[in-house]
């Protein structure tokens, strides 16, 4: 008579519990049963795990910018001037009309983003970030050792200065009146934007791209939707590449230019040594080329780097990301944009944002996945405006790519 035990009806901690329990060398065809029926179990608890994270997908949406370099230049002109009127005091409001028209025009599945600050909160930073910083730069002009004791505790303080202002940054962004957040910490950061950077040294800054990779995946996944994180899953090769074929593209250039402007100093080197216009135009045309080797640079880079973290970066059951960019179109842009800028005496600044945002939107599409109707407002964090201005006055900006 068959002892042998029905198994098919275990669960899966069942099984395993039973295996546990079982001597394989007097009972092997027992073992053999519930190692195929463990390894069945848990190939099927593993499909159940990824969907879970994963979710369904529902459609395909682009996003879609709606503003037009008209509209905002009216809106960028008033503020320019109303911030030259008021000594800059609105500035903060200018910021928020700024962001408001930019996030309300960015469309993503029929929603569009909201921008929540006020410009009072805005305001009170940059007052504080302002008196801060005329502090520091009297404390460095006054005495070079307290001044050593103030760049110290500003590298100090950095990290958390930057994680209070992405906090505030994310917070006052909303989706579907849902919003961002970004849940990093002091330690993480310092590692990341100090630490990392400063052993790059060691390496004459050939590491330099797995820290720029390091930043980009704090930042990632660290960001938060309501109750739901990204993740993201970088890889440093495709940072080294990117930056290798940015430095190589641009020192070719770079030689270029400079053989270039060697050339017409050599060839009009006599009407120059009484000319003193000859000089000026040289040392406008290094001044161009420097610009157009960084656009180039940064073209290539951001391009590269773009797709990338899109293609790798999740929304937990709720989006997944796609970046087309190309590095050819994207040249295009950037030194057409430069172009424009230096020709208008920066006067097209609102032609050149709206320009950037549209072919950016247009290279970009969300999978949206079955949990985007169950995101849940979470609880809100404590940036502030003032550590996002005081980030910004002392230069301590980051974005991603």
């Amino acid at each position: 008579m068959d002892t042998t035990p029905d198994y098919s009806a275990y669960s899966y901690q069942e099984l395993c519990d039973a295996r546990a329990t079982i001597d394989e060398s007097l009972y092997p065809e027992r073992a053999q049963q519930l190692d195929e029926l463990i390894a069945s179990h848990a190939e099927h608890v593993s499909d159940e795990a990824q969907a879970e994270t994963e979710g369904t997908f529902l459609r395909k949406s682009a996003v879609n910018f709606h503003g037009t370099g008209k509209e905002f230049f009216s809106i960028w002109i008033v503020n320019l001037l109303l911030t030259i009127v008021t000594l800059g005091i609105y500035s903060a409001w200018a910021k928020v009309r700024t962001n408001r028209y930019l996030y309300g025009n960015l469309e993503i599945d029929g929603h569009r983003f909201a921008y929540l600050a006020e410009p009072l909160q805005i305001l009170k930073g940059r007052i504080i970030s302002a008196i801060l910083l005329v502090g520091y730069i009297l404390a460095v002009s006054t005495s070079p050792i307290v001044g050593l004791v103030m760049m110290l505790v500003v590298a100090v303080l950095s990290p958390w200065l930057i994680c209070k202002g992405l906090q505030f940054a994310m917070k006052m962004t909303s989706y579907r009146n849902v919003r961002f957040g970004f849940t990093g910490r002091y330690g993480e950061a310092f590692l990341v934007f100090l630490l990392f950077p400063f052993l790059t040294i060691f390496t004459l800054y050939l590491a330099m791209p797995w820290a720029l990779k390091k930043m980009d995946e704090f930042i990632l996944n660290n960001t938060t939707y309501g109750d739901k994180a990204f993740s993201a899953e970088l890889s440093g090769g495709t940072y080294f590449i990117a930056g290798l074929a940015a430095g190589v593209v641009s020192f070719v250039t770079f030689l270029i230019g400079i053989g270039l402007v060697g050339a017409t100093a050599v060839f009009s080197g006599s009407e120059t040594a009484n000319d003193p216009t000859g000089s000026v135009s040289i040392m406008l045309g290094t001044f161009i080329l420097y610009f157009f080797v960084f656009t180039l640079a940064s073209a290539i880079y951001s391009g590269m780097i773009r797709n990338h973290m899109y293609e790798n970066t999740r929304l937990a059951n709720v989006a997944t990301f796609e970046s087309d960019v190309t590095v050819g179109s994207f040249i295009l842009l950037k030194l057409t944009n430069m172009l424009a800028l230096i020709f208008s005496l920066g006067l097209a600044l609102p032609w050149v944002k709206t320009r950037t945002l549209s072919y950016l939107a247009a290279h970009t599409q969300v999978n949206i996945l079955d949990g985007i109707d169950t995101v849940v407002a979470s609880k809100e964090q404590t940036g502030t405006a003032t550590a996002e201005e005081v980030a910004s006055a002392f230069d301590l900006d980051v974005s991603l790519g």
